[in-house]
């Protein structure tokens, strides 16, 4: 490749980073917002900001973060994948589809798409963490030990595919096609932000209905009583009904997992659900070659 042809391409990528940048301005600014907002608390807390921000577990939020915002992800993989699992779905679940909701007004289609898909993120959040399987995928999420912003983005590759696979049945039930407007994106965006800055913010009143930082951080506390609680993603409601709800408590809460820990490696971290499932298996073989008071002895020592 000749000197011409690289600074062709490299013209070619700026302009395109440069025209997304552009195209996608209000989502930049609400990622400002939240990091101002976070970054005040920080500041009022009189918090250390270099081991907060100039960590390694940082560093990697911020990977996550800036491959996602370039869309890599989406463009060699969830994209495509989405495509052709919304047209399988579309030629072979058909039977699945809830035709009157299409005849709603909009504004009811709206307000039903939410309502249902808060409600799968609330069951499928709560599979997660009860499923040794499925905690493989979800784990490198809860590895953060220091919350902000940007780990809302800590979210496997390999984890995002099994999500697109189970979000992508909602829109099949319902039968409609149904678009956020950007201003109700904005919020959802947002929202998902600040619950991960560690502001410890409750919303006063709407505490009763909306999932506030200080509702989520207890959902990623190690300490044993907030452990497996909190799964809501948008609405408390669901944590209320099925048993799973957590009050926060006084004490200074701690993030990441129990008994275990993870490579705070980006690359490191894509292997993460694959080395679990491995080992998951390893040990269900060896338990299955066992009688049962060999396994009793390994479970008591």
């Amino acid at each position: 490749m000749s000197f011409e042809d690289v600074a062709y391409w490299t013209d070619r990528i700026i302009a395109s980073a440069l025209r997304n940048l552009a195209a996608e301005w209000h989502f930049l600014t609400i990622m400002g917002i939240a990091f101002a907002l976070s970054l005040f608390m920080d500041l009022w807390r009189r918090r250390n900001l270099r081991e907060r921000y100039l960590s390694r577990n940082f560093r990697v939020d911020l990977t996550y973060a800036g491959l996602d915002l370039a869309h890599v992800p989406h463009f060699f993989i969830l994209v495509p994948l989405g495509t052709l699992l919304a047209g399988w779905l579309k030629a072979n679940a058909a039977w699945m589809e809830i035709e009157a909701a299409s005849s709603l007004p909009l504004g009811a289609q709206l307000l039903l798409a939410f309502l249902l898909l808060d409600f799968w993120v609330y069951w499928w959040h709560r599979l997660q963490h009860f499923s040794s399987v499925f905690w493989q995928f979800h784990k490198t999420h809860h590895s953060q030990e220091v919350l902000n912003p940007l780990t809302v983005f800590r979210i496997t590759v390999i984890d995002r595919i099994i999500m697109l696979l189970v979000f992508a049945l909602p829109p099949v039930i319902l039968d409609i096609r149904f678009e956020y407007p950007l201003a109700m994106l904005m919020l959802i965006q947002l929202h998902q932000l600040i619950i991960h800055s560690d502001t410890g913010w409750n919303f006063g009143p709407l505490e009763k209905i909306f999932i506030s930082p200080s509702y989520h951080e207890v959902h990623h506390s190690i300490a044993p009583e907030h452990r497996d609680r909190n799964f809501g993603g948008a609405l408390v409601i669901w944590d209320h009904l099925f048993g799973t709800y957590a009050e926060r408590s006084k004490d200074r809460l701690e993030y990441g997992l129990v008994g275990e820990r993870i490579p705070e490696s980006y690359l490191r971290q894509f292997f993460v659900p694959i080395a679990g499932l491995f080992a998951l298996a390893r040990v269900r073989f060896f338990s299955s070659r066992q009688t049962e008071p060999e396994i009793d002895r390994q479970v008591a020592a």
